[in-house]
């Protein structure tokens, strides 16, 4: 778009002027997200400093800040209502052990039985997101739900299986 809109120069010849030009009349006018601006924007600069090896000094563009919305929070009463809708245990102790330990997906299924220590009140996530272990308390309401879920199912390598045994929950 930014070569688009100088189509009758060549971009060799494009300055930091004419990207605070096209930023104004062209993404600013548009109302296009921030993202998307900044997007274009450092785009250009690595597309001038690999193929000409030259800087553009994108701090004189204005640029519009991130808009930071507060997060959607339940209310106990929905939060009981979730965790309690489905009537498969193994569902139900999906969704308590997610939301009582702040998990993510997949945190949840690659959990193995040894990470769990009921004795300690702890579990342990191995290799997450960024590849880091990190290690979180579990209440004993919780730990008495998985008890009851491990009696039922009987899993054997991971936490929750998957309906062929010994295979990770998908």
């Amino acid at each position: 778009m930014f070569f688009q809109f100088f189509k009758d120069r060549s971009p060799e010849n494009l300055t930091i002027e004419d990207l605070i030009y096209f930023n104004t009349y062209y993404i600013i006018k548009k109302n296009l997200s921030a993202s998307y601006q900044n997007q274009v924007i450092n785009a250009i600069k690595l597309f001038y400093r690999n193929r000409f090896n030259r800087t553009m000094e994108i701090d004189f563009i204005q640029r519009p800040r991130r808009e930071k919305r507060l997060p959607n929070v339940l209310s106990k009463e929905e939060v009981k209502s979730i965790l309690e809708a489905p009537t498969n245990l193994k569902h139900r102790a999906m969704l308590s052990l997610i939301y009582a330990c702040g998990l993510r997906r997949s945190e949840l299924l690659n959990l193995t039985l040894n990470d769990i220590s009921s004795d300690r009140n702890l579990l342990f996530i191995r290799q997450s997101k960024g590849k880091k272990d990190r290690v979180v308390p579990i209440g004993n309401k919780l730990i008495e739900m998985l008890r009851d879920y491990y009696k039922a199912y009987k899993p054997k390598k991971w936490l929750f299986e998957g309906q062929i045994p010994n295979s990770k929950y998908s």
